[in-house]
């Protein structure tokens, strides 16, 4: 098990690694060679993925949701929609979005509305938005080591996390023992090969700018799957937004 510590806008919150893999203990996260590839999504073929409005738009929610994909050319890195109640509700049903959309207002409560929002920019133009329970996946279905990427919380995501939801069901996360995390699972040729657990929130701390993660615990991959968990729940189920972002995944040729 590997504990990394951050210092996350307000306060600082922590990060665990649990991996079947090998510790990289020599892993440096502002490290890009000529041995990597990173996937930014920029460019004409990822803007015409962003939809609009953010929520209830016809590339997310339309009659096709269900076929909504992106796959970046040159390392085949794909991700699309979920699909759990077979596609019928599109992004509702988890997936894993292209987005543009700013706004820094998470000091009270927010709604889905502003779903594809992350409250500050990394300097590029475009990210992804996950909701809920997702994967990623490499087309060509060739194992490949994801050295880092990008992560934080969506606007809408740490709003309630900050303030609640304003209607009395998700809390808000300020105490100490209160937590919501991002959890990455790799799998190569359908074998779990570990998990990475982001922090989102925790003990009263907010992940609200980007955060350079490590994935190198995950070893070679051939897909990843994304899941969220938190301390606020009802008979299991999560009653935070399940929602996040990442950008800039480092990938070793």
């Amino acid at each position: 098990m590997k504990k990394t510590s951050f210092f996350a806008c307000l306060l600082s919150v922590s990060m665990m690694y649990t991996s079947c893999a090998s510790d990289d203990s020599d892993f440096d996260p502002t490290t890009v060679d000529e041995e990597t590839q990173t996937v930014t999504f920029e460019g004409s073929y990822f803007d015409a993925l962003i939809d609009a409005p953010q929520y209830g738009g016809q590339l997310l929610y339309g009659e096709n949701a269900k076929n909504y994909s992106w796959t970046d050319a040159a390392t085949q890195l794909c991700g699309f929609m979920s699909n759990t109640w077979g596609g019928t509700y599109g992004f509702a049903e988890g997936g894993s979005a292209i987005s543009n959309y700013i706004d820094a207002n998470i000091n009270e409560p927010r709604d889905y509305n502003i779903q594809l929002a992350v409250p500050f920019s990394n300097g590029s133009k475009n990210f992804v938005v996950v909701f809920d329970n997702s994967s990623l996946m490499f087309a060509d279905k060739q194992a490949r080591v994801i050295k880092s990427m990008d992560v934080i919380g969506t606007t809408y995501a740490l709003a309630v996390c900050k303030n609640g939801d304003g209607n009395d069901y998700a809390k808000a996360l300020t105490q100490k023992g209160d937590f919501y995390d991002v959890i990455v699972t790799g799998f190569k040729a359908g074998e779990k090969t570990g998990d990475v657990t982001i922090s989102i929130a925790k003990d009263g701390g907010f992940l609200t700018d980007w955060f350079k993660a490590d994935m190198t615990p995950l070893g070679a991959v051939d897909s990843l799957a994304f899941s969220m968990d938190g301390s606020d729940k009802s008979n299991q189920s999560l009653k935070t937004p399940k929602y996040f972002a990442f950008d800039n995944v480092v990938i070793k040729k």
